[in-house]
C-alpha cells in the first residue's frame, strides 16, 4: 500500500516550474485551436472567455500530469504503450468531470451548459471536453515520446564522445608515463649541464651535442607514441 503514496509523491515531485510553463504553452495552443474552431465562427459572448480558460487549464494540467504519471509507471516496469494509453484515458475522464463543477461553481458557462438548458444536454459538454482531451492529449504524447527518443539518442552520443575522450586521455597519460620511464631525469640534467658548459666555452661540438640530445629525445618520444595511424 505504501507504493501508491510513493508513486503520487514522485509524480508531483516531477512537476517542476518547467512543467508548469509547459502547461501554459499547451493552454495557449489549445486556445488557438478553440478560437479558430468555434470562437470566431460562432462569436460567443465575451463572458464565455473565462469558461474557456478553465476548460483549457484543466485539460492542459490533466495531460501533463498524465504524461508524468506514465513516465513513473514506465520507470517502474510498465509497458510504455499501455502506461501512456491508460494515463491519457484517465486524464480525459478527469478533465471532463472536473472542469464542469468548477466552472458552474464560479458561474462560468458555455453555450451548451447554460442553466436554462436541460440537465442531460448540459452534461454532454463534459463528453466534449473529455473527447478533446483524449484527442489533443494523444497528439501531445506522440510529440513527447518522439522528444524523449531524440533526447535519449543525444545522451548516448554524448556518453560515447565522453568515453572516447576519456580513453584518449588515458592513452596520452600512458604514453607520457612510458616516455618518463625512458628518460632518466638525472642523465638529462647532466647532459643539459654539459651542453651549457660547452656553449659557454664556445666549444665547436656544442651544436652537434645539442642536435644529438634532441634527436635522442625525439626517438624516445616516437617510440613511446608507437606507430602512427596509416604508417
Amino acid at each position: 500500500m505504501a507504493a501508491a503514496p510513493r508513486f503520487l509523491h514522485d509524480v508531483l515531485h516531477a512537476f517542476t516550474w518547467q512543467k508548469l510553463l509547459l502547461v501554459q504553452l499547451l493552454v495557449v495552443a489549445l486556445d488557438i485551436v478553440a478560437v479558430l474552431s468555434f470562437v470566431r465562427p460562432m462569436q460567443p459572448p465575451p463572458t464565455f472567455v473565462w469558461s474557456r480558460v478553465v476548460i483549457e487549464e484543466t485539460m492542459a494540467f490533466s495531460v501533463v500530469l498524465a504524461v508524468l504519471a506514465a513516465d513513473q509507471a514506465v520507470a517502474r516496469g510498465a509497458r510504455p504503450f499501455q502506461a501512456f494509453a491508460i494515463a491519457i484515458a484517465a486524464a480525459s475522464v478527469f478533465a471532463g468531470a472536473v472542469q464542469f463543477p468548477v466552472r458552474h461553481g464560479l458561474g462560468f458557462y458555455t453555450n451548451g451548459d447554460r442553466p436554462e438548458n436541460d440537465a442531460a444536454h448540459r452534461r454532454i459538454q463534459m463528453v466534449y471536453v473529455g473527447s478533446d482531451t483524449l484527442t489533443y492529449g494523444g497528439l501531445f504524447v506522440l510529440v513527447y515520446l518522439d522528444y524523449r527518443r531524440r533526447e535519449r539518442l543525444l545522451r548516448r552520443v554524448r556518453a560515447a564522445e565522453l568515453e572516447r575522450a576519456r580513453k584518449e586521455q588515458q592513452l596520452a597519460l600512458s604514453k607520457l608515463a612510458a616516455l618518463r620511464s625512458d628518460v632518466d631525469a638525472e642523465e638529462l640534467l647532466a647532459a643539459l649541464t654539459g651542453l651549457k658548459e660547452r656553449f659557454e666555452r664556445d666549444s665547436p661540438d656544442a651544436e652537434r651535442g645539442l642536435d644529438e640530445l634532441i634527436a635522442s629525445l625525439r626517438a624516445k618520444l616516437e617510440a613511446a607514441q608507437g606507430p602512427r595511424d596509416g604508417a
